[in-house]
């Protein structure tokens, strides 16, 4: 993953977690059809809380939201694509560096994030570092991020303040899988866990894996 190179801070069929960069809001946002007209609703995730992600999967690139998402990405390490022409009305470069990546838990399954925020790809590409260093010796498992909260920055933006708090084995919804069968492996903790959430990250991760 390479250091931030933008110019600052189809769509996608998997379900999304979205980030605000503006009051620090993670959301998950899924399309549901009403009488054939499709939208989105958006619901927000208290914090803390944590995602697997999946840093070894991870694309950077050229990112455009408006008037639709288009993404020009390639996976970590390989060259960087080129960005296109296209201009927005102000008259700047439309398409901004970002990243996309897969993460999840058992309550929300499998979702996509991704931003052209130049502070959240710094503060992914810590996360990033800190799975580099990590991962040979936690073979064959996924990191566990814990997400405490955010920090405003000097420019008044919000970043999330989040660290790789375990590694566990790949867990099923990362591939995709129905993720109802987590909630009842996690059965003998059921009656503790509604009453922990609120608690601190380890609380809070022992409902989610």
């Amino acid at each position: 993953m390479d250091a931030y190179q933008g110019t600052g801070g189809g769509a996608d069929r998997m379900p999304l977690i979205k980030y605000s960069a503006m009051d620090g809001s993670f959301r998950t946002s899924d399309r549901i059809n009403e009488g054939g007209e499709w939208r989105s609703v958006d619901e927000e995730i208290q914090l803390p809380t944590q995602f697997a992600m999946d840093f070894a999967n991870v694309e950077i690139g050229w990112i455009k939201y408006n008037p639709k998402p288009d993404f020009i990405m390639v996976k970590s390490g390989q060259p960087r694509p080129e960005r296109p022409d296209e201009l927005d009305a102000e008259g700047k470069p439309a398409y901004k560096w970002g990243f996309r990546i897969q993460l999840g838990n058992s309550r929300v399954g499998l979702r996509e994030l991704s931003t052209s925020s130049k502070n959240v790809y710094d503060a992914m590409l810590a996360l990033f570092k800190a799975w580099e260093a990590g991962k040979a010796a936690n073979p064959g498992m996924m990191p566990v991020v814990e997400v405490t909260g955010t920090t405003r920055t000097e420019a008044g933006w919000r970043v999330p303040n989040w660290q790789i708090g375990k590694w566990v084995p790949t867990p099923d919804f990362m591939s995709g899988a129905p993720t109802q069968p987590a909630p009842a492996a996690a059965a003998p903790a059921a009656t503790p866990a509604p009453a922990a959430a609120p608690q601190p990250p380890a609380a809070t991760g022992t409902d989610l894996f």
